[in-house]
């Protein structure tokens, strides 16, 4: 199960939870939780598909090139 996958299904788990409330304040939180979770998803789906590993080591040499450059 991937990142976004698990978050996906806690934000099934937490809308269900939702379903389940009876005080409409705490309804309202669970559901906003269920759509923090989904944004993660979708934050995660991203970042994989954008691949942001930054290698400190390799970043670094490579600024140091472009100062030496300029």
């Amino acid at each position: 199960m991937t990142r976004a996958e698990e978050y996906r299904h806690l934000a099934q788990k937490v809308r269900a939870r939702a379903s389940r409330e009876q005080s409409p304040l705490l309804k309202a939180e669970w559901e906003h939780l269920a759509e923090s979770y989904v944004q993660l998803a979708k934050q995660t789906e991203e970042n994989d598909r954008l691949d942001p590993i930054w290698d400190p080591i390799v970043g670094t040499l490579q600024a140091k090139i472009r100062r030496t450059i300029q």
